[in-house]
């Protein structure tokens, strides 16, 4: 059973507040008790990260929603908190950051994923319900249950096409590269309407994002992941993601409209 979008917004904007693991209060990884994927490694030589992955002590850890939890969900009080780990913002960027945590605070704004629009990147990759990982030599699939949404990653390309002759999208245009172990991922083309939290963050037709995942430890995995928006933000900001293989877990189908409880009756979202 999937849990209610509102208690996922609490989520993402915890964990974007302050990075996965401490949110989500993920044991030190040399504590994580997990399987790790088997082979080790692919024909290639490359790590094997095929399978599924989740959030440590996230919803499929721990949390079953209301009918298996007492009292609020975590994270669903924290939606109008301005962030404490990013750089400075310019203006006009600064006001319109302000303004959109004055009407989150006054139950004034709706965030899109309300009304089952994807998150998009980088917020998807908080993951709410794990993420199935798909290598081929070409092209690495990143699927996020939650939305769903897919990511892919091409790993033939060298460049991005010039920003001018893509097409924005939620997802991005995402290119990959090994370097030794760790997959270097570089996104680009993002929707400007899509936010970079559920306060609203702001961002830039030049936003940029670049991870680096390392399985740090045989079946833990980590994302660093970087923000570099030189319109928007005074400097680069880096947050952290932990993710924890599971090979007893399958993708599963999740259709937001038939279970959206920020919805009403007649089809409203519950912010407005």
């Amino acid at each position: 059973m999937k849990q209610p979008i509102s208690i996922i917004i609490g989520l993402i904007s915890m964990v974007l507040a302050g990075g996965a693991t401490a949110q989500f209060g993920t044991p030190v990884i040399e504590e994580l008790e997990v399987s790790p994927p088997v082979p080790a490694r692919l024909p290639d030589g490359r790590p094997n990260w095929t399978g599924f992955w989740i959030v440590p002590n996230g919803l499929l850890d721990t949390y079953r929603g209301p009918s298996g939890v007492d009292g609020q969900a975590p994270g669903t009080n924290t939606r109008s908190a301005r962030r404490q780990d990013i750089p400075p913002l310019k203006e006009p960027y600064e006001t319109m950051y302000v303004e959109a945590l004055r009407k989150s605070a006054a139950g004034e704004l709706s965030d899109p994923v309300a009304a089952c629009f994807p998150p998009g990147m980088p917020r998807v990759m908080v993951m709410i319900y794990g993420m199935e990982i798909l290598q081929t030599p070409n092209v690495i699939s990143i699927t996020s249950e939650w939305g769903p949404a897919t990511r892919r990653i091409w790993m033939d390309l060298d460049e991005h096409p010039p920003l001018e002759e893509l097409d924005p999208t939620y997802q991005g245009h995402s290119i990959g590269r090994w370097e030794d172990d760790t997959l270097v991922i570089s996104t680009v083309g993002i929707r400007e309407d899509v936010p970079l939290d559920f306060g609203q963050l702001p961002h830039s037709p030049r936003l940029h994002v670049i991870e680096r995942f390392t399985e740090v430890r045989p079946g833990v995995l980590v994302n660093e992941l970087t923000v570099e928006d030189p319109e928007v933000f005074e400097e680069p900001w880096t947050s952290r993601y932990v993710y924890v293989y599971r090979p007893d877990f399958r993708l599963q189908e999740f259709v937001c409209q038939e279970n959206n409880r920020n919805i009403d009756a007649d089809g409203h979202s519950v912010f407005e």
